[in-house]
């Protein structure tokens, strides 16, 4: 009886001492080296839960596969990523509360959610200012985004690692071609669960309906909402596709995806493995961003060969989408203040000047 009560004791004690970040150590103490940046290799391996919400053939896992196998090997098998697509973790919210908590080590989310944690983050929301990639890229790289990102550490609480792509926002519906914003009217559409986007479908004149991302194409396929609010990476890989038929595009919204960790993991690591999170937490966005816009070229084709009808905007027309969402910059304002607006939109200025 002793022995299997000391054998039970063990087990517990090797069970509690099983971090995420960091789940066992594989050589000698004994035979600990120095690294270059003057951080003791204890041989310990670290294993990071990844998560997000999209599919496992979606950018995202593409990019985190990718990025996963170069960090293993760049750290001689001493980072180990833990893959986890597709909601397996939770939907966003809980995602991205269990980062702050510690209990996920790692996440990629969208800055809808994000809202809820960082209240800078509602910045993202200014419609009608990004259009493009390439002008969101130079804007978030720079020394804006660089800011933003560490205004959401002090505010959430996390390690941020970068910006990549969501989307560029655009709206797809099952009930009729989008022109203007008069064809909206009477539309439910949904977003994310984010005040300004909400308010920007209202402003439309449809109804914003907030329905959890993993839950969007039962809602479509239902009829419980007429539309969505994705770009086209998402709407194709989740097979929104299959259940609307017109897109227009036009986005409202240039939406980054924020990568971030969790601070009890990223203060667990030493400082060579730190290096290298930052490191590649970069060339993670840079991969995520290559893939998305590899797919939004196929995958927009594909959707049109399988019957989606796309409608473009005349000028005129999207100034009607502007003027009607217009007041949407003084609820930003009141969210954020002044001066972060201000620096936004100088950013963008900036970046289209160039």
């Amino acid at each position: 009886m002793k022995k299997k009560l000391i054998s039970l004791l063990l087990a517990g004690l090797m069970v509690l001492s099983l971090a995420s970040c960091g789940d066992s150590s594989s050589s000698d103490t004994s035979t600990d080296s120095t690294d270059d940046t003057g951080a003791a290799d204890s041989g310990e391996v670290f294993t990071l839960a990844w998560a997000h919400s999209s599919s496992t053939n979606d950018r995202l896992a593409l990019a985190t596969e990718k990025m996963a196998a170069e960090l293993e090997e760049a750290s001689g098998g001493r980072i180990v990523i833990e893959h986890y697509p597709a909601s397996q973790l939770g939907a966003e919210r809980e995602i991205l509360e269990g980062v702050t908590l510690g209990t996920i080590d790692c996440a990629v989310i969208s800055s809808g959610v994000v809202a809820n944690f960082s209240n800078a983050i509602y910045i993202t929301s200014m419609p009608y200012l990004i259009d493009d990639y390439e002008t969101g890229w130079a804007v978030y790289d720079g020394e804006f985004g660089q800011e933003l990102g560490k205004t959401t550490e002090e505010e959430a609480g996390w390690k941020w690692l970068g910006w990549c792509d969501n989307s560029l926002r655009i709206f797809s519906n099952s009930k009729r071609e989008i022109q203007t914003p008069d064809d909206m009217k009477g539309l439910k559409i949904r977003t994310q669960e984010n005040d300004l986007h909400m308010q920007i479908v209202n402003d439309l004149g449809a109804s914003a309906t907030p329905v959890n991302f993993s839950e969007l194409y039962t809602a479509l396929q239902q009829g419980t909402v007429d539309g969505q609010e994705n770009g086209i990476a998402l709407t194709y890989s989740m097979g929104f596709n299959e259940v609307v038929n017109y897109m227009t595009y036009y986005p409202h919204i240039y939406d980054p995806y924020i990568v971030v960790m969790s601070n009890d993991c990223w203060n667990r690591l030493p400082a060579d493995l730190q290096e290298l999170m930052a490191e590649y937490g970069a060339k993670y966005c840079q991969y995520e961003r290559e893939f998305n816009q590899q797919n939004e070229e196929e995958y927009l084709q594909l959707m049109i060969d399988d019957g989606l009808q796309v409608y473009y905007p005349t000028d005129e027309q999207k100034q009607m989408f502007v003027d009607a969402t217009a007041d949407v910059e003084n609820s930003v304002r009141e969210k954020v203040g002044d001066e972060l607006v201000d620096a936004y939109k100088a950013a963008v200025e900036q970046v289209k000047a160039a």
